[in-house]
């Protein structure tokens, strides 16, 4: 009996009270929540760590990527150093060839600066003679001018001496006086062909007598009169100033006609050998010759002297450069080519 009682106060112990059994107990507050945090914490590590995956994989697919660009750019330069290498083969033979075709360019050039050379030089020698023997100023300098628009053109550096040459006897041709001696030449042709209608001294001398005067009345009259006439022309008195005018024969005068003739020749000829000392030596013998033999009274004779005076006192260059410079120069220059050729 006591026995049951034992259990029943037991049990009654046991038994939690209606109170006791509703009141949250801390330790079990706390279990709840710290089973909270590391679910979640837990479910925060299984995110992170399929991020992670994701991550890592993304960053495999990336490296695979770059792999598969650095092969290509490895294959890109492999190509491109093969494109370069080609280049530089092509770009060295291309400077092969132009180095040989300039060789080429050299050699023919050269050749052809001494074949120019040689026609300068044998044109320099044409032209230095005609001006000495013509004295042609204007056509000297067009030579001279010609050459040096060729020399020009070759543009080549070893002919500037030469060109300096060409532009020193050039200033020296500008420099001399105009001298017109085609013009002198053919006034001195001129006087020649008119010398013939000159009239002497001693043609005045020579007139024909006048005809006796026509008289009327009788016949003795008129034979009287035609017998003074007569005898006044036996006897007539001029005065003369050159008495050696009279001494002229039809003969002599034609000599005189002819020695002045021949003066004008020489004279023509000393110009044209550009002998100044003989040229005005024959133009002064010409001038004795009309004022000692021709009517000084005449126009015609005054003309012809004061052209001959004219021509005497006309200043002349006769002593012409010889182009001597140029001519040294070309063939400086040419046998400087001719050494040089390869």
């Amino acid at each position: 009996m006591m026995q049951d009682n034992s259990q029943d106060s037991l049990s009654a112990v046991l038994k939690p009270t209606a109170s006791a059994r509703f009141r949250p107990q801390p330790a079990l507050l706390v279990s709840a929540l710290a089973l909270l945090v590391a679910a979640g914490f837990g479910a925060y590590q299984f995110r992170a760590v399929q991020n992670l995956k994701a991550e890592i994989s993304r960053s495999d697919k990336v490296k695979f990527d770059l792999q598969a660009m650095q092969q290509n750019a490895a294959t890109r330069q492999q190509q491109l150093e093969a494109r370069f290498a080609l280049i530089e083969e092509r770009q060295t033979e291309a400077h092969n060839q132009q180095a040989a075709l300039g060789a080429m360019y050299e050699a023919l050039t050269r050749s052809d600066t001494v074949r120019i050379l040689a026609e300068i030089e044998q044109t320099l020698t044409f032209a230095s003679q005609q001006l000495q023997l013509t004295g042609n100023i204007p056509a000297a300098q067009a030579t001279l001018a010609s050459i040096d628009q060729k020399l020009a053109q070759l543009n080549r550096p070893e002919l500037i001496s030469l060109r300096q040459s060409l532009a020193k006897d050039s200033d020296a041709l500008k420099a001399l006086p105009a001298v017109d001696l085609s013009g002198i030449i053919l006034k001195l042709d001129n006087l020649a062909s008119s010398l013939d209608k000159l009239p002497l001294a001693i043609d005045n001398f020579r007139a024909t007598p006048p005809a006796p005067p026509k008289t009327e009345g009788d016949w003795l009259t008129r034979v009287a009169t035609e017998l003074w006439h007569e005898l006044k022309q036996l006897i007539q008195i001029r005065r003369m100033d050159r008495p050696d005018a009279m001494l002229l024969s039809p003969e002599q005068a034609f000599f005189v006609r002819e020695n002045i003739k021949l003066r004008l020749m020489d004279a023509r000829t000393a110009l044209l050998l550009r002998d100044e000392t003989t040229y005005r030596a024959d133009l002064k013998a010409i001038l004795n010759y009309l004022n000692q033999h021709f009517e000084a009274r005449a126009a015609q004779t005054v003309s012809t002297t004061k052209l001959v005076e004219q021509l005497a006192s006309q200043p002349l260059a006769l002593k012409l450069p010889d182009l001597g410079g140029s001519l040294a120069a070309a063939r400086n220059a040419r046998s400087v080519a001719e050494r040089a050729k390869p």
